[in-house]
């Protein structure tokens, strides 16, 4: 009888040992970062330039990330007109978009398909900056076996990724704009809407700072 209640006792030690290490273990498995909570839901596209991160929205609002935290939601009011030296996969190496009304320029070179499916290339725009390594990968809806059979996700219309870069040259500008407090002490994200007139990189028009509900 000692020896059952010896043995019963010694179960009843490890179930609780295991129960608590398995509750340690969940407690220490960090929950998953803004970044990749926002990866996971469907998106028209990825782009990333050194710590910064733009998702293009099926709304077509893009969440810009510095790190794996959001920085704010950006929208442009009006489209922007551009010609694009092709659409074909064959003569993709210096890529040109360019703004017919301004002259402006994106070139896009040396590009690379990763295994991990996104391209890789650099970006020279007519400001002179060039940016290096760039990384891209077109949203779910874009990716089929062949993702150049309609054309290239970059340069369709309308092409998020020239929203990006205009974003990114104007992020003084934009400092400007208004201030994204209000929305983050309201627990909110924000997001700003753009005018940015004929020219790319010239400088935003006009801007407001909206916080979601």
């Amino acid at each position: 009888m000692k020896n059952r209640f010896t043995l019963f006792s010694g179960i009843l030690v490890l179930l609780i040992s295991f129960q608590s290490c398995t509750a340690e273990s969940e407690e220490a498995t960090p929950n998953a970062s803004e970044l990749e909570e926002e990866l996971a839901l469907e998106n028209k596209g990825v782009l990333k330039v050194e710590a910064i991160t733009y998702i293009f929205k099926e709304t077509g609002e893009t969440s810009k990330f510095n790190d794996e935290y959001r920085d704010f939601n950006f929208k442009f009011i009006e489209e922007f007109p551009y010609s694009t030296s092709t659409t074909s996969k064959h003569a993709i190496e210096g890529l040109t978009i360019t703004n017919p009304n301004t002259g402006e320029y994106m070139i896009f070179s040396n590009f690379e398909a990763l295994k991990n499916g996104f391209d890789q290339f650099d970006i020279e725009l007519s400001t002179g900056q060039v940016l290096t390594s760039v990384l891209f990968k077109p949203g779910k809806a874009n990716n089929s076996s062949n993702k150049w059979h309609d054309g290239w996700p970059i340069v369709e219309e309308p092409s998020p990724v020239i929203g990006a870069m205009i974003e990114l040259s104007q992020q003084v500008s934009l400092s400007e704009c208004g201030s994204t407090d209000p929305c983050a002490e309201e627990g909110n994200n924000s997001t700003i809407s753009l005018t940015n007139g004929d020219s790319w990189f010239g400088g935003i028009e006009d801007c407001s700072v909206e916080c979601a509900e």
